[in-house]
């Protein structure tokens, strides 16, 4: 037998529009922090690659000094895409001595106005025909 509740003693089903309205407060906040999350990570992303293309720029050019292009003092600087690059070349160490002369070698890259730079140093043999 089924019994029959009296309208004082009815259940009542589903959720009130209150419970509804804090459920979707607490989804639209932990969505906002998520989305946070997700949007500074692909800064980082982005940023992490720049600074990778600008090493693997900085290397390059490097590696080109004494080899693609004779070792001298001075300056010299261009642009490659989004990069801007500076090599700078001094003699290192003494001048009198009978040992090999050796080049300072310094290759900066900057991009983004110059708010970020990659700075590398190296030291390379000088040509024996610069060296006196």
């Amino acid at each position: 037998m089924n019994p029959v509740a009296s309208d004082d003693e009815q259940l009542e089903e589903g959720f009130t529009l209150l419970e509804v309205l804090v459920a979707l407060a607490i989804l639209s906040v932990a969505l906002t922090v998520l989305l946070g999350i997700f949007s500074q990570s692909l800064t980082q992303v982005r940023a992490l690659r720049e600074r990778e293309a600008a090493r693997a720029l900085a290397q390059s050019l490097l590696a080109e000094q004494g080899i693609d292009i004779a070792i001298a003092p001075g300056t010299t600087g261009g642009r490659t895409g989004a990069f801007s690059w500076r090599i700078d070349t001094s003699p290192y160490g003494e001048t009198d001595s009978d040992a090999p002369r050796l080049a300072s070698i310094t290759v900066r890259v900057w991009w983004q106005g110059g708010a970020r730079t990659m700075t590398l140093t190296s030291l390379r043999p000088m040509p024996k025909a610069q060296s006196k």
